[in-house]
């Protein structure tokens, strides 16, 4: 591809109802102006997924696995062909990369059907879909495993799902677009107190400029699933972290502990 690629992941936290397409696809749109190809990896609206594992449970407190994989999947299948059309309405030229047309191929070996590890890619695939389109939508949290069926990468997996197509094509850039403008030393909603410590903490908690993988993991992990970041650790891939529009993310990779020089940093809710 003669133009760089970034990776956008676009979870439930910043899909909230499908009013919010329309955010994703500004976001979409401000990098392919910049001259940018886009690859934009979604999770379910939110509450959807939750919505449906309680509906496979209501056949059973432990559903069949490869059934319950499957009617999960639904959720983020959704969201890919919604974030599609909405970019096609508004002009951009996209297409839609489910796991069997790109090859997204994961192994269920240890966590079976439901938290399945991201084993290849075809890139070729990818970039011949670039060769007409300017954005691709993937599904994140799903692939297909050897027998092509749908699995699922674990709760939170769009997040290695984003990390791992970046990784497998060489993007320039890998950017978690999340609800915060970037991680904190604690959940910002809890104000001065740290849920996690057995003494308050004087203050708001400070916001990371950057941060190593390992720091990374020593989060609690609601931001982003410690699967995606131990993968990134692995391949020593940086990725970022922030809300939408942002310029000044959060680097996650082989950086030092940095604070924002603002102290005055809050959420983005959306």
């Amino acid at each position: 591809m003669s133009r760089p690629l970034i990776v956008l992941k676009f979870g439930g936290s910043v899909l909230r109802s499908e009013d919010d397409l329309l955010r994703a696809v500004r976001e979409s749109e401000a990098w392919i102006d910049r001259g940018w190809n886009v690859v934009a990896v979604v999770s379910a609206i939110e509450g959807v997924t939750d919505t449906l594992i309680a509906r496979a449970r209501s056949f059973g407190v432990e559903p069949h696995a490869q059934s319950r994989a499957l009617l999960t999947a639904t959720g983020e299948l959704t969201s890919a062909s919604l974030l599609g059309l909405a970019l096609h309405r508004a002009g951009v030229r996209a297409t839609v990369g489910a796991p069997w047309t790109i090859g997204f191929r994961a192994t269920g070996d240890g966590g079976g059907p439901l938290d399945a590890f991201p084993l290849s890619l075809n890139a070729v695939a990818v970039r011949v879909l670039f060769e007409e389109h300017r954005a691709v939508v993937v599904p994140g949290f799903i692939a297909i495993d050897e027998m092509r069926r749908l699995v699922l990468l674990g709760r939170g997996g769009s997040d290695l799902s984003a990390i791992f197509i970046a990784e497998e094509l060489g993007a320039a850039k890998c950017r978690l677009v999340k609800d915060v403008d970037g991680l904190y030393e604690w959940d910002p909603a809890l104000g001065g107190s740290d849920a996690t410590r057995s003494v308050a903490v004087p203050g708001p908690p400070r916001r990371f400029a950057s941060l190593p993988w390992a720091s990374a993991l020593a989060l609690d992990g609601g931001i982003v699933q410690h699967k995606a970041v131990r993968f990134a650790q692995q391949r020593r891939r940086r990725f970022e972290v922030g809300g939408y529009g942002s310029v000044s993310p959060t680097i996650v990779g082989d950086v030092p502990v940095e604070f924002a020089e603002s102290a005055s940093l809050v959420p983005c809710r959306v």
